[in-house]
């Protein structure tokens, strides 16, 4: 390329920068190879354009499991924008919430869409996202789930197949909805909203705990004056699991994060009464 040819082109990178994505999509990964292969064919049937968006991944399972997922993303890499992560923790460590936080840092976009490597992507999932959040500059937002695959190939207006998302469908009409609503497995915030909250609390990084830092952190997003929203066209599938690094004492696991949580919010004294006798006083 000639003087004038380099000369040209900064000129040109001056007036038109780079386009920077609208949206980013992280997803978190544990050793689901055959579903992170899902998820990337799903992403290339997007309605919303891949350069309007960039995906990152980031890989929680364990330095012994790392390239289990790196090799299905270098064979079959989406046409977006998209970026590889590892959190570095040990495999027992549930680290969602350190390789969440990575992957914020990260984002180059306004918007991030939070999505499990369990769940895979109605074609009109980022699409929906991006204009609830174009619509209402305080939204968060959660989105339509099922366990039943019908819901991948479904047009708005998409059904709700699922109990736990029809509660929380006529929570938000009627504006009702609350932290505990606030679940990572698809779900939405703007990046300014997110770092203005403090991100993941990531001392729910902890070998033997599962779950309850999006709730904490949908805590502190309402506190600050952001309004939880359910989506019923921003839809996935909740696949079933490859790996589960809790199978067989999710119970246990969860209860040791859920201690966590109540301890950090009601305080100690609350909680120890909230566990002896299942209420508040």
């Amino acid at each position: 390329m000639t003087t004038n040819e380099d000369e040209f082109l900064s000129a040109r990178l001056a007036i038109e920068p780079p386009a920077m994505p609208a949206l980013t999509l992280v997803v978190p990964l544990f050793n689901r190879p055959k579903t992170l292969a899902r998820i990337l064919r799903a992403l290339d049937s997007q309605t919303l354009q891949a350069s309007r968006y960039e995906a990152i991944f980031i890989d929680d399972s364990g330095p012994e499991s790392y390239p289990n997922q790196k090799s299905v993303l270098d064979s079959s890499p989406p046409r977006c924008a998209w970026t590889y992560l590892t959190t570095g923790l040990p495999r027992e460590v549930n680290g969602v919430s350190v390789a969440r936080n990575l992957a914020i840092r990260a984002a180059k976009s306004p918007v991030i869409v939070f999505m499990d490597d369990d769940c895979v992507p109605n074609p009109h999932l980022l699409e929906e996202h991006l204009n609830a959040h174009s619509a209402d500059p305080r939204l968060t937002a959660v989105g339509n789930r099922s366990e039943d695959e019908k819901i991948l190939t479904l047009h708005p207006p998409i059904p709700i197949l699922r109990d736990k998302c029809a509660r929380e469908a006529a929570k938000s009409a009627k504006g009702e909805l609350g932290a505990g609503s606030f679940v990572t497995a698809n779900a939405s915030a703007k990046t300014k909203h997110l770092l203005a909250a403090g991100l993941f609390d990531e001392s729910f990084a902890k070998p033997g705990e599962y779950g309850y830092e999006d709730r904490d952190l949908g805590e502190r997003l309402l506190k600050a004056g952001a309004v939880l929203r359910f989506l019923p066209d921003a839809a996935v599938w909740i696949a079933p699991k490859e790996s589960d690094p809790w199978a067989g004492a999710r119970d246990a696991a969860k209860a040791a994060a859920r201690d966590r949580y109540h301890r950090k919010h009601d305080g100690v004294v609350k909680n120890v009464v909230k566990k002896l006798f299942g209420k508040k006083k």
